[in-house]
């Protein structure tokens, strides 16, 4: 007997080794042909290069486009066009496509890479069993690579982690930059709004204008009467001028003038220039004058009232706003406002493209190296599986027909000679490996009379966890149709639009918050969601493997089919691209590449460039913040919904075969089920249907001993095979 200690060094030893390296010397012969694994890993590679190639031209044109404006390679924020906003969203609407695109395609070609590298060769499944050890088949999983040779794991971290960062910060490549004005304030004397003849001695009243009232305006006082009585500026009632400069920054108007009730008296005028700063994450606009006070110009939203330092604001009522000059209140009845047409650029990050075109460079690296491997045969599918078990049978996995992975070899009720003390495990577990020679006792079970639903195809863990994790998507697609409600900010698309126009554009921008932590801090923030969405896409692509798989398995109980298989001979067919057939893999890929797309309209980064009094961008007071579009957040939900319900709509279908065991995954599960009838050679190349073989299996009569019915004593074999089979009874024991 050998003890654990034994057992266990052995295991990790034999499952650590080479793959040619396996415990039974009949089974040590590798097929002879060529790797014909490296035609998928050569398409990822075409894949993966057109990527590269295409974000490479769009680097240089835009780089080329950021040089001529006098911007470096270490700028994160090159103006690429100075245009009208709709034409900068929509440009930048469309090289997010793009990015998408790539983005897509980095994806695909990364899990199916991972797979070949994780995939198993039959050498290393012959290891692994002959330690009791079962292994991944056909599904992400990282079982198979946990004890992969150090550079093929180190090749599968750099693979699977170069996807990473590009999903974190290639959405913010290209954004648009948005202008906020400086503007002048002027709290003014009612005669200011009579015309032209308050300067000729009509009107009583004296007074002093500032020397600096040109510099603090951008006017002066003259012109700023005359473009009054023009009409050029817009006039509004108190409340409408509160709610126009309550924002933190001025995006679609300038210059404002206050008129109040009992301000008709003030002999000297001073004006303010009110700056947006920021200043720890919170937005200020600061107006100074020539006596050096300071006191924020923001009009604050209706029903607050500000009385420290406010020199203008809103009063109590909805009906009211109040001016409040050196601490006097005033309530103020109706003000110029001068609106102007929204300012933006279009901008580009050029170091974050750099390190897209870095990590997509050593993707593409990686799977050239990949492709050196020199495995000639390696276990990419069930169908691969199959064929390979049903052209050598495993001697592991004798006298257990009947075996899933929910039950690998785990004692029996059955209380028989036969009880298995040595049950199958993971490669994370310790087992107890198979003797030289050893023939595994045999393990009767009886097949089950009822149909399962396909989520019997997953662990129990997994189960529950979907069922949280899919409660988890809920909650965020309620979050997704409230939060907008709540989120505060400039609102970019009320400025002399339609209603009609305002649903149109809100797609690309509805509110703009500032963020306090730095371009990278922003960039991480807003792409947050594009990690999430990659997450949720692994796990139901994950789950669609595993349903698609189990079922397709099932599928040969009912009927005689040619093995789906990554490279056909004879009757075999092709395999779908990965495990997952083309009618639900486009679907799904279409979705999640709407998703994607949708999260970086929703979620957007955004540059505000302060334009100085004199209409000059001062980019030394640059900010980064978050653009929330509540339209895309809305949309946004629905293809992940879609996804959502149409899995857990697989997930309670039935299997169409209630007595064929559900392998999943479990390399032993499923070479349990191949040991055909002797005479059956070359059944992996013919159609194949799993069934009743004509095998000759031995009773349980002597070990149950008399006064035992005879069909409790009675047993007999399942199998894959190109011959016929019956249905199997569910009376009578397999094995």
């Amino acid at each position: 007997m050998i003890t654990n200690n034994q057992s266990s060094a052995c295991k990790y030893d034999a499952v650590s080794s080479e793959e040619t390296a396996v415990a039974d010397p009949a089974s040590t012969t590798l097929p002879t042909s060529k790797k014909r694994w490296i035609k998928g890993l050569l398409f990822c590679a075409l894949g993966v290069a057109i990527a590269f190639i295409a974000h490479l031209v769009l680097i240089l044109k835009l780089a080329a486009k950021a040089f001529s404006r006098g911007y470096g390679w270490s700028s994160s924020s090159a103006v690429i066009y100075n245009c009208e906003c709709d034409t900068a969203n929509q440009t930048a609407t469309g090289l997010h496509v793009l990015i998408n695109v790539i983005v897509l395609t980095l994806t695909a070609t990364s899990s199916y890479c991972c797979q070949v590298l994780s995939a198993p060769s039959r050498g290393r499944i012959d290891v692994a069993h002959s330690q009791r050890v079962w292994v991944s088949i056909g599904s992400s999983s990282f079982t198979n690579i946990w004890y992969a040779p150090r550079w093929r794991k180190m090749l599968w971290i750099l693979v699977f982690g170069t996807s990473l960062p590009v999903q974190m910060i290639y959405n913010s490549f290209v954004y648009v930059s948005i202008g906020a004005n400086d503007f002048g304030l002027l709290h003014a004397p009612r005669w200011l709004n009579q015309g032209p003849a308050s300067f000729n001695g009509s009107t009583g009243a004296s007074f002093n204008v500032s020397s600096d009232f040109h510099d603090a305006m951008g006017m002066s006082l003259e012109g700023l009467n005359a473009e009054i009585a023009s009409g050029s500026l817009q006039e509004l009632d108190g409340v409408s001028c509160a709610q126009a400069y309550s924002q933190d920054y001025q995006i679609s108007r300038s210059t404002l003038v206050v008129f109040s009730e009992w301000f008709d008296d003030q002999t000297d005028l001073e004006p303010w220039t009110c700056q947006t700063t920021q200043n720890h994450g919170q937005v200020n606009v600061t107006g100074s004058n020539s006596k050096g006070k300071n006191h924020p110009c923001v009009l604050f939203a209706q029903n607050e009232r500000r009385y420290n330092g406010t020199y203008v604001t809103a009063g109590f009522l909805p009906h009211e706003a109040y001016i409040f000059d050196d601490g006097d209140s005033d309530m103020v009845y109706s003000c110029y406002s001068r609106v102007v047409t929204v300012s933006c650029e279009l901008s580009c990050s050029l170091p974050i493209g750099l390190a897209v075109l870095t990590c997509i460079g050593i993707k593409l690296l990686c799977i050239m190296i990949a492709a050196l491997e020199r495995r000639q045969e390696i276990i990419l599918t069930v169908g691969d599986a199959i064929a390979s078990f049903l052209g050598r049978s495993d001697p592991y996995t004798m006298n257990n027909c009947l075996m899933t992975r929910s039950n690998k070899g785990h004692p029996r009720s059955l209380p028989t000679a036969f009880r298995n003390d040595y049950p199958w495990v993971s490669v994370f577990s310790q087992a107890v490996p198979f003797r030289q020679g050893h023939t595994p006792p045999p393990q009767p079970k009886r097949i089950h009379s009822a149909r399962q639903r396909w989520h019997c195809a997953l662990p129990e863990r997994m189960f529950r966890f979907l069922l949280l994790f899919k409660i988890g998507i809920m909650v965020l697609a309620i979050m997704a149709f409230v939060l907008p409600n709540y989120i505060s900010g400039v609102d970019v698309n009320e400025g002399g639009m339609s209603s009609s126009e305002q649903k149109i554009n809100s797609v690309y921008h509805s509110k703009v918050s500032l963020l306090n932590g730095g371009f990278l801090a922003t960039v991480l923030c807003v792409n947050a969601p594009q990690a999430l969405i990659s997450i949720i896409y692994s796990v139901y692509n994950n789950t669609l493997t595993r349903l698609l798989l189990a079922s397709e398995y099932n599928q040969y109980a009912i009927e005689q089919r040619p093995l789906r298989v990554s490279f056909p001979t004879g009757k075999q067919r092709s395999t779908y691209w990965l495990s997952i057939p083309y009618r639900y893999t486009v679907p799904l890929l279409t979705l999640f590449t709407l998703a994607h797309w949708l999260s970086s309209q929703a979620f957007s980064l955004v540059q505000i460039v302060p334009i100085n009094i004199q209409g000059e961008h001062d980019r030394s007071r640059v900010m980064v913040g978050v653009s929330t579009s509540s339209l895309g957040m809305k949309i946004l939900a629905v293809p992940v919904l879609v996804a959502l319900v149409a899995i857990f709509g697989l997930m309670f279908r039935k299997f169409q075969s209630a007595a064929m065991p559900i392998a999943m995954n479990c390399s032993a599960a499923i070479s349990a089920a191949c040991h055909p009838p002797a005479g059956d050679t070359e059944a992996a190349e013919k159609p194949v249907m799993w069934g009743e073989v004509e095998v000759e299996v031995a009773s349980l009569s002597t070990a149950l001993g008399p006064g035992v019915e005879d069909f409790q004593t009675e047993c007999r074999h399942c199998s894959f095979t190109s011959q016929g089979v019956k249905e199997p009874d569910p009376r009578i024991l397999h094995y």
